[in-house]
């Protein structure tokens, strides 16, 4: 079961996206009722694209990602 974990995990890996997003967005806006959109994703090839789509160890030894917040 512990190989089985292991190859999953490379497996989802790969399906990551291992390019330098253009910025990153914090947005801290105020939020009526209960929103369901994260507060934080990046901006790649001009759209919004969720933090979890992204390989974070690629992107942390690889980019310097701008990071705006948004009030």
């Amino acid at each position: 079961m512990i190989l089985l974990a292991v190859v999953t995990s490379q497996c989802e890996n790969k399906n990551l996206i291992k390019d330098c997003p253009e910025e990153k967005i914090i947005n801290k806006m105020p939020t009526v009722g209960d929103s369901k959109l994260p507060n934080e994703y990046y901006i790649y090839k001009g759209e919004r694209k969720e933090i979890n789509e992204f390989d974070a160890t690629w992107i942390s030894e690889n980019c310097k990602v701008p990071v705006s917040e948004v009030h």
